[in-house]
């Protein structure tokens, strides 16, 4: 089943401290030289691109390239073999995961991970836990500042919930819905940290076009509401609509970078996804 979401955005997070940035002159995200070996094995090979804020940018490529790999090196799930990143201008080389998401950062993954035997509204509500207030002992005694927490808590996951399309099914197991449905699930989870740079992981794999265009249509959202946005996709379609730039990556290099059609009918992009 397809769910519409509503044509407005919550405030989903503010840009860290120290990074504000009004002119826009910082980038949210910026990739130099990064290299992976496992033992004798080169993953990836001094990958560079800049994300500005404020945009949607793709990484694309063929199975095996190494886009996931990328992805998790980014938000510190694993160590760099060289290379830097940084975040708002903010170096994260190196940061564990905790780190990275304390700098704005929120991902998915491109195998759907969601808290079994939890409901929709409780895997949301988990996803916020680091902005509550109280202490262990007023969550324990259940505190004003507590109580206060889990009625804010109950609001911002049922407004996330409504802006992906899913409002009114938080009492729902979510382990029970459709693969589109758990995959939107995911990306509400992900906003209710408040991040100001979202990186999604094949965020429609699986999807046909009626499942795959509402959250295309929340990425445009999410982007005309000030959040910059990194997507891993195989998904040509919606790489075209919704990025300003993309990178294809094959064989652990960047091979091309552009505004997605110019790019994508590139010689070398086609021959990384066809071959001769």
């Amino acid at each position: 089943m397809t769910h519409t979401a509503p044509q407005s955005t919550p405030h989903t997070g503010a840009r860290p401290a120290g990074t504000d940035d009004p002119a826009g002159s910082v980038p949210a995200l910026s990739v130099e030289g990064v290299s992976k070996s496992f033992g004798g094995l080169h993953v990836l090979s001094s990958v560079d691109f800049t994300v500005p804020a404020g945009t949607v940018f793709g990484i694309a490529g063929p199975n095996g390239a190494g886009k996931t790999t990328l992805l998790n090196l980014l938000t510190g799930f694993g160590t760099l073999s060289g290379g830097r990143v940084r975040i708002h201008g903010e170096d994260a080389t190196g940061g564990d995961a905790r780190a990275v998401n304390a700098l704005g950062v929120a991902r998915t993954f491109q195998n759907i991970r969601l808290f079994r035997g939890l409901t929709v509204a409780e895997q949301v509500r988990a996803g916020g836990y680091r902005h509550r207030r109280a202490s262990l002992l007023g969550s324990l005694v259940g505190s004003p500042r507590d109580r206060a927490d889990t009625c804010a808590g109950r609001e911002a996951a049922d407004e996330l919930l409504d802006v992906v399309g899913l409002g009114g099914r938080g009492d729902v197991l979510a382990e029970t819905m459709s693969y589109g449905d758990m995959r939107r699930v995911e990306i509400a989870r992900a906003l209710a940290t408040r991040p100001s740079l979202l990186m999604l992981d094949e965020p429609t794999a699986g999807m046909n076009e009626a499942d795959w265009s509402p959250i295309a249509d929340l990425l445009e959202r999410l982007r005309a509401d000030g959040m910059t946005i990194v997507v891993v996709e195989h998904n040509m379609r919606l790489i075209e609509r919704v990025c300003d730039r993309v990178a294809v990556i094959a064989a652990g290099e960047v091979i091309a970078e552009d505004a997605p059609a110019p790019c994508l009918r590139r010689p070398e992009v086609r021959r990384a996804y066809f071959g001769k």
